[in-house]
Order: C-alpha cells, then sequence, then structure tokens
C-alpha cells in the first residue's frame, strides 16, 4: 500500500509516475541541467521493517529538493564527474570534451542518497557512469561500469594496490 500512496504523492512532481514491484518512478524536468530524466524512487521496502520504514512524504520532499538543485550544484556535480574520469583514464581519445558528452539518463532517489546514472557515447560507448550524491546532494562516489569488463570496488587506495601488487 506504500508504493500506492508513494505513487499518489509523486503525481505532483513527477509526470505520470507508476510503480513497479517495490519501487515508483515517472519523468521530471530537471531545470539545473536542463534535461528530462526518468526519477525512480525506492523507498527501500527490504531494506526497512516496521517502524523504519521511510515516510511517503519524505520521499517526494527528496525528489522535489533534488529538481530544485541550483545550476551552480550541478556544475559542481558534474565537474567533480568529469575530473574523476579523467583523472582515472588519463588522455581521452576522441576531441569531444567529456563534460560534452555526458547525457544524465536517470536518477534513482533514496532517502538519504541520490545515484545518478549517465552515459557518454563518444568517451565511453560501452559505459555507464553512476554518480552517489549525499544526503546534501554533494558528488559523494563515482563507478563506471563498463559493458563486458568486470568491475572491481576498492576501498582506499591501499587496498587497490595491495591488488596490483597481487596480479604481478
Amino acid at each position: 500500500m506504500m508504493i500506492a500512496r508513494l505513487v499518489e504523492e509523486l503525481s505532483a512532481v513527477l509526470r505520470e509516475p507508476e510503480a513497479e514491484d517495490d519501487f515508483a518512478y515517472g519523468l521530471a524536468h530537471l531545470p539545473a541541467a536542463d534535461a528530462d530524466v526518468m526519477v525512480n524512487v525506492d523507498p527501500e521496502l527490504e531494506d526497512r521493517a516496521g517502524d523504519d520504514e521511510v515516510e511517503v512524504s519524505d520521499l517526494v520532499a527528496r525528489v522535489s529538493a533534488f529538481l530544485a538543485i541550483t545550476p551552480e550544484q550541478w556544475e559542481r556535480i558534474v565537474a567533480q564527474t568529469v575530473a574523476e574520469i579523467e583523472d582515472a583514464a588519463g588522455e581521452t581519445i576522441e576531441p569531444t570534451a567529456l563534460r560534452d558528452d555526458l547525457d544524465l539518463t536517470s536518477v534513482v532517489v533514496f532517502i538519504d542518497a541520490v545515484l545518478l546514472a549517465f552515459v557518454a557515447p563518444l568517451q565511453l560507448p560501452d559505459g555507464v557512469v553512476r554518480v552517489q550524491l549525499d544526503a546534501d546532494f554533494a558528488f559523494e562516489d563515482i563507478e563506471v561500469e563498463i559493458e563486458g569488463v568486470e568491475t572491481i570496488a576498492f576501498d582506499g587506495m591501499d587496498e587497490l594496490l595491495d591488488h596490483l601488487s597481487e596480479e604481478s
């Protein structure tokens, strides 16, 4: 029943919201990025039980707050995303700037975080860039997933260096 209420209340901020399994979704305009984007709202029902259930109004407020981020906040998110990718990848092959190639495709809103999914068809043709924002919509983490390539996550530089030394 919570998902039905969520869909009903999301109609104030999303176009034609719908429910699927344990989440709701709909299209919205993100003015800061001047883009229409699919917004998924996940109350994390499987992770919460009873008293720990997230209030529908709190989730709707999170969606509204995210959609109201300023162009300056958005610019900081994009700049940090580009910097992280370029630092990791070094030189880019395509002459198109990564910043111009990034296209926001979807957003997942949780009560305490937001996940952004970008594609960059020229720079990362088989990739998806996932950026995690914290509760204040500030850049927190990034993951680039390339189709057909195994993704390995490390908790820090020491763990990465240990892994690399084991492989040699």
